[in-house]
């Protein structure tokens, strides 16, 4: 069983100076990842717990912050503040809906919490943005790993530890695509939201998840049952009871909240589909 503190005046600081040896720091001293913190003090204080380690990370090291385009895609640093993503012109470029007055990235939070947390502190915690990565079928790329290509999120996701540390998101060249983000029971200040349902279309088939309080999830049993639909016998009841019961299976089990999920992904779709 991990240490911990009741008192947060004893918890200790270690500020490494590289990625490598943070992660080296965790697995010695089983320490908590801090960059912009935003949610470490709720989460911590709910709990009356704190970690006996806090290790510092610094946006400076290489590939941490800031977009950069490539072959592969838009590749983010995972430290890049969420104030970043809200406004950078790449962004707005290849995802639009997470921009402006009325995109995601204005949902998240209040302005100085967007201004503190970080893209890969909202991915660890399940946050908004994971339903969206899963979504596009990012990847990760991880300290340590030697393929620069990085795993496909959904797939690294369930294993990822708390002594892994990404140093960024990887996500394709989703321009032409179709995409769509909406947030239900959002919350002011701390709280989570209830759920976060993103639908993407790349013009051939369609990719969802979900994040919130049944935890994040990739809805490929549904996504199968809505993609391949028009050439088999399925139906709109089916689709829905296809819908219900893998929502149910990835840890959604309050009823209400699944039938909302479903009416936002049906919205989704006929959104995406529009024009084709």
């Amino acid at each position: 069983m991990a240490t911990v503190m009741t008192d947060r005046a004893e918890v200790r600081v270690l500020r490494p100076d590289s990625a490598r040896e943070a992660v080296t720091l965790a697995r010695q001293h089983g320490g908590t990842y801090v960059a912009g913190a935003t949610w470490l003090q709720p989460s911590c204080e709910r709990g009356r717990n704190w970690p006996p380690f806090f290790i510092a990370l610094d946006a400076r090291w290489p590939g941490f912050r800031g977009l950069q385009e490539s072959h592969q895609g838009l590749t983010i640093g995972a430290l890049t503040t969420l104030d970043t993503l809200s406004h950078h012109p790449l962004m707005k470029e290849y995802l639009p809906c997470l921009t402006g007055r009325n995109g995601l990235m204005n949902l998240l939070a209040g302005p100085g919490v967007r201004r503190l947390g970080t893209l890969g502190g909202n991915l660890m915690a399940g946050g908004d943005l994971t339903a969206l990565a899963f979504a596009l079928d990012a990847r990760i790329q991880l300290v340590g790993d030697d393929d620069p290509r990085g795993d496909r999120l959904v797939w690294r996701y369930p294993d990822l530890k708390s002594t892994d540390l990404i140093s960024a998101l990887v996500i394709p060249d989703c321009r032409r695509w179709r995409v769509a983000v909406e947030k239900l029971g959002h919350r002011e200040r701390f709280s989570p939201t209830r759920a976060t349902i993103a639908c993407v279309y790349d013009g051939n088939r369609f990719r969802m998840a979900v994040c919130g309080e049944g935890g994040p999830g990739r809805l490929e049993i549904s996504e199968a049952a809505l993609n391949d639909g028009a050439a088999s016998s399925t139906t709109t009841a089916d689709w829905y009871q296809a819908l219900d019961a893998e929502l149910e299976g990835l840890g959604w089990h309050d009823a209400r909240l699944r039938l909302a999920i479903r009416r936002v992904l049906v919205h989704q779709h006929e959104e995406l589909s529009d024009g084709d």
